[in-house]
């Protein structure tokens, strides 16, 4: 007895007319509940409420940040970039400035003593935590992770104030994550002080200070970005109520932050100008350098800039065949630039003979110059 296998139904869907206008009818309803999503109010009362919590000094704020400074400061004394940034992940330097620009502009000072106390034993202990790392590694090396953050110029006052204004527009915005803006945030302010710390506990003085200044500048930015963010989005308490304050009242209300961060722009400003300057002069030199003495089967191994009391003494190391004489050296002199004082440029060779030995039975191997050149274009 045979059994025919029954075929499995089949729907077929004719698509009408009808259906392509509920289909359309569907996307611009979700279209305009996206819209709705997107342009919600900001919650005045909430946002107050976040700031002033998140700068309270809690337990969970001097974990956080203790355990981020012990990460960024391995991470420098390690010179990996990637530590350091990981670090920032458990940071929360962000909520006592906020609190402090919140301050300002709602003129209480009660939550500006709470979040000023917070941010100074904030920076406190994670400075007292890079200082106690510098101690105990001291003979780790300073990394260039360290030195890096040694040179502060109004391009970080910039990274700064950008920084201010994305974590205050994140806590007045009911779609945006402030932790995730922290993270940033507190990359300009944990590494910095950190290494300050370090650079102390090597007794690196001026480096330091610049450390320091960096860190401080940055404290400084964001906060006042913050408050212009703040105000802007409509944070003007003059008492208990809202008010409408002018741009003179905001300026009044952050005159001293305003202050600061005019002389740090100079400051800053000025260091910029400076190190752009002094890039400039080590370039030009070390061109003249090695296009005077890249001959003759001679490598430039290295150069080295030495600032003296009323010159400047450039340090050259070459190797090579032919050792250049002191009258090669004296007419270079002529030839260099001034250094950024208007002084001499004074150099100093260390010629290192280069002995090639070879199998008796080898071929004439002796390099060229255009050999010679290519080396020193890859060594560099």
């Amino acid at each position: 007895m045979t059994t025919e296998k029954k075929e499995d139904p089949t729907i077929i869907v004719q698509e009408t007319p009808d259906q392509e206008k509920y289909e359309l009818l569907k996307e611009k309803l979700w279209y305009k509940q996206a819209l709705r999503e997107n342009s919600k109010t900001i919650d005045h009362k909430q946002v107050r409420l976040n700031i002033q919590a998140d700068a309270l000094p809690s337990k969970t704020f001097f974990i956080m940040n203790a355990l981020a400074a012990i990460i960024a400061g391995y991470g420098l004394l390690a010179d990996s970039a990637a530590v350091v940034i990981g670090a920032m992940l458990v940071a929360m330097m962000l909520g006592p400035i906020s609190g402090i620009a919140l301050a300002f502009i709602d003129n209480r000072w009660i939550l500006f003593r709470t979040a000023f106390t917070t941010l100074v034993l904030g920076v406190a202990m994670i400075y007292s935590i890079g200082f106690m790392l510098g101690l105990i590694n001291i003979n780790l090396p300073i990394t260039q992770e360290i030195l890096s953050r040694t040179q502060p110029t109004i391009m970080d006052l910039m990274i700064a104030l950008a920084g201010g204004a994305a974590g205050a527009f994140a806590a007045v915005s009911p779609r945006l994550s402030v932790a995730v803006v922290g993270v940033a945030v507190a990359t300009a302010l944990v590494p910095p002080l950190v290494a300050s710390g370090i650079l102390l506990a090597h007794m690196e003085w001026k480096n330091a200070g610049n450390a320091f200044i960096l860190a401080l500048t940055n404290i400084v930015a964001i906060q006042v970005s913050s408050s212009l963010v703040l105000w802007l989005t409509g944070f003007r308490r003059g008492s208990d109520i809202e008010v409408k304050s002018t741009v003179v009242e905001f300026i009044k209300r952050n005159f001293i932050s305003l202050l600061f961060l005019l002389s740090l722009t100079v400051y800053l400003s000025f260091n910029f100008t400076h190190m752009l300057n002094k890039q400039l002069y080590e370039n030009k030199v070390n061109a003249d350098i090695f296009e005077f003495f890249n001959k003759n089967n001679n490598i430039i191994d290295t150069i080295q800039f030495d600032k003296r009391q009323d010159f400047t003494l450039i340090r050259v190391v070459i190797r090579g065949d032919t050792p250049p004489q002191a009258s090669d050296v004296e007419k270079l002199n002529e030839l260099l630039k001034a250094d950024l004082k208007k002084e001499l440029s004074i150099v100093q060779v260390r010629f290192i003979p280069v002995e090639i030995i070879e199998a008796r039975n080898s071929p004439n191997l002796n390099i060229k110059q255009t050999e010679a050149a290519k080396l020193v274009k890859n060594k560099n």
